[in-house]
């Protein structure tokens, strides 16, 4: 059994009897902002990145700082956090 609209001359969508479908939403996870810190292990390490010439790492609770020159022509902050601790742990920062 089909109902008309006596209007329009098309189907009336709220008569039939068709469920509505769940609408699934991915979400993309996004990269983390803020960091741990090797030398006090509080969650206070900034990452500033200047693309043309050096990164910076600047923990906001025990002052650590660390410079590096960039390697890569667009580093990615976790990219550089990562080098920043490899060369902490090593002895080398």
């Amino acid at each position: 059994m089909i109902y008309y609209t006596t209007k329009y001359n098309t189907i009336d969508s709220e008569k039939m009897g068709r469920r509505k479908r769940k609408i699934i939403r991915i979400t993309k996870k996004q990269l983390p902002k803020v960091f741990s810190c090797p030398q006090c292990g509080m969650f206070s390490i900034r990452v500033l990145l200047d693309v043309e010439s050096e990164s910076k790492i600047v923990c906001g609770s025990c002052g650590l700082k660390w410079k590096k020159e960039n390697t890569s022509k667009k580093p990615e902050a976790i990219d550089v956090y990562n080098t920043f601790v490899d060369e902490f742990v090593s002895g080398r920062g």
